[in-house]
């Protein structure tokens, strides 16, 4: 290991308190848990949905009109939107007969507001974390993670992650929190340098386009990391994106899905599909529109104490499907993104992004984004002048030219002295609108080659 002595020294100090930790009852109880849950099941699925539309039938404010009834079902519940949760917060806590909650040690998250305002969900300390690690855990034995070692997060962090932190459920690993690599920033840059391929990583997760950002550091300063996996969620990661990661780290990216209102729901097989985890989280693939394209509705089935029913996402996936990689749950042929980032034509129409971002992916551009201010033009952003950006817009606008016809869509324009939008956590979506975006059906859904 070659990195600075004193922070070898805090790396060792950490794996040693791990490891002393490793042998305590409360890590061999926890382990025994996550490890009799990990066989995936689909009986235990239906008991947990069971259970959770009783609580939510029976102790739920919300749902009171469906009190006396004898049979319910998951449709005889509504949808669930995040200004549902926002704004009946209260009425969606789970109660006794006199009022009051059910005992048990709770606490609050807070979403991160990247679509919207953030809204706070409340959640048990016994199984807030349960699901998120026995989906962890799965996903961990499927790519043959090592049972400890080190991870190099380049995901979301709040103020104040320390460097190095430990990660002991599912399995121990000593976490690098690096965030994202911002050239501006020396504290980022000293970090990178004191950290980045110093010492071996098994792991790399964070961001889709801080993973990009990472491989590209690497590669432009000739630094070998071989991890085992690399878990990228949160954003879309562009194809283009995708093969430098892999071709950087010589390791397949896996796509984790996650919403902060139901935890990690799937993840992408070696196949290429999304896989959900229908034993803890519930999904559902409702018309959107398109025969073939659906919009993701989650029920988290762990949720007893505010239940989480039939949760809008505002994903896109493809009509469920099936895959021979061998893994169970419910499969769709990857995720197409946020049904609210629709772009606004010059006609007042509103239209998907997904097929414009797929023609950008193509043309070979790993970081760009996406940014609307008026009807019928769109600001694309990348990191500095770029020829190819610039002869993908004149390609792209001549193919939705011939598309849309006049006075119709949308267009394209280069803004390479612009910077990336992100969230106030850090987030970079694909597509920033910052139209009001009236609510009416797309108009298309795909702009054909």
């Amino acid at each position: 290991m070659n990195l600075p002595s004193d922070l070898a020294y805090d790396f060792q100090q950490m794996r040693e308190r791990m490891a002393r930790k490793t042998s305590s009852s409360w890590f061999r109880e926890e382990r025994q848990e996550i490890e009799g849950l990990a066989r995936y099941d689909q009986d235990r699925g239906a008991e947990r949905l069971g259970r959770l539309l009783a609580t939510a039938q029976e102790r739920v404010p919300r749902y009171r009109a469906l009190r006396g009834r004898e049979q319910v079902g998951l449709s005889d519940f509504p949808l669930t939107r995040k200004s549902d949760l926002r704004d009946h917060f209260v009425d969606s806590i789970s109660r006794d007969a006199t009022g009051l909650m059910e005992p048990g040690r709770f606490f609050l998250t807070q979403t991160s507001g990247s679509t919207g305002q953030p809204v706070a969900l409340l959640s048990t300390a016994e199984t807030g974390g349960l699901s998120n690690s026995v989906i962890r855990e799965r996903f961990s034995a499927y790519l043959g993670l090592p049972e400890s070692g080190t991870a190099l997060n380049v995901g979301l962090l709040f103020g104040g992650t320390p460097l190095l932190e430990p990660m002991m459920l599912p399995r121990p690993y000593v976490k690098c929190n690096l965030g994202g690599f911002d050239p501006d920033s020396p504290g980022i840059v000293a970090d990178y340098e004191a950290v980045v391929g110093r010492f071996p990583v098994d792991l790399v997760t964070g961001s889709s386009s801080r993973v990009i950002a990472l491989a590209r550091y690497c590669a432009e300063r000739g630094i070998r990391l071989r991890p085992q996996g690399v878990i990228a969620t949160y954003e879309h990661m562009p194809d283009s994106g995708r093969r430098l990661v892999e071709e950087t780290f010589d390791c397949q990216v896996t796509m984790l899905y996650a919403t902060s209102e139901t935890g990690y729901a799937a993840w992408e097989c070696r196949n290429g599909r999304m896989h959900f985890q229908d034993d803890f989280v519930l999904p559902e693939i409702t018309p959107a529109g398109d025969d073939a394209v659906g919009e993701i509705v989650l029920t988290q089935l762990l949720s007893t104490p505010m239940p989480v029913i039939r949760y809008v996402t505002g994903d896109l996936a493809p009509r469920p499907t099936t895959c021979d990689c061998g893994l169970p749950g419910t499969v769709t042929d990857g995720l197409l993104g946020r049904s609210g980032s629709c772009l606004v034509g010059v006609d007042g129409a509103a239209y998907s992004p997904y097929a414009l971002l797929a023609a950008l992916c193509a043309a070979g551009l790993p970081d760009f984004q996406v940014v609307q201010h008026e009807p019928g033009l769109l600001d694309l952003v990348t990191e500095g002048a770029s020829a190819s950006a610039v002869a993908t817009v004149r390609s792209v606008n001549s193919r939705l030219g011939e598309h849309f016809g006049p006075r119709q869509g949308f267009r394209l324009r280069h803004r390479p002295e612009g910077r990336f939008v992100l969230t106030a956590g850090g987030k970079r979506n694909p597509v920033v609108q910052r139209l009001e975006v009236a609510e009416a059906p797309e108009r298309t859904r795909y702009i054909h080659s």
